[in-house]
């Protein structure tokens, strides 16, 4: 991996801890559970485990969304199932990286004018366990 990839995980990594120890803010409840998804939050062209529990959300439509779910056991390889939920809704993986027992996919997809990259990811020992997502939304205005 280039030094460039192995950063990139690392800063996945943090992300990853702090949002399990960040605090929830929003303002609209429809998530998949837990903390509510913020009303900016782009539902329709970013879709999220429905068999989990958002633990954290932060970020805006500038910056950027981050959120830390808890994907259920019963959905099997809760990062497997987050990658097939978002390429059925016409995302194209662009990368896929691990390194030290961390997993993180790359997706991107364009919708009207704007692109979204969509890093989803999981750690070895987080604090959720095995099940553990963190999702980094970036929405690409022209």
């Amino acid at each position: 991996m280039n030094r460039c990839g192995r950063s990139l995980v690392l800063i996945l990594s943090f992300l990853i801890v702090g949002g399990l120890f960040a605090g929830c803010s929003s303002d609209s409840d429809d998530g998949p559970g837990g903390a509510s998804l913020p009303a900016n939050f782009p539902r329709k062209e970013v879709p999220l485990l429905t068999d989990g529990t958002v633990l954290s959300v932060s970020g805006d439509e500038d910056d950027g969304w981050s959120v830390t779910m808890q994907g259920l056991g019963a959905e099997g390889n809760a990062l497997d199932a987050a990658v097939k939920k978002l390429t059925a809704a016409g995302y194209t993986v662009s990368q896929r990286t691990t390194d030290a027992g961390r997993r993180v996919v790359l997706l991107t997809k364009k919708s009207g004018d704007d692109a979204y990259w969509v890093q989803v990811g999981t750690i070895a020992g987080a604090a959720g366990g095995p099940n553990a997502l963190f999702y980094q939304v970036t929405r690409v205005k022209p």
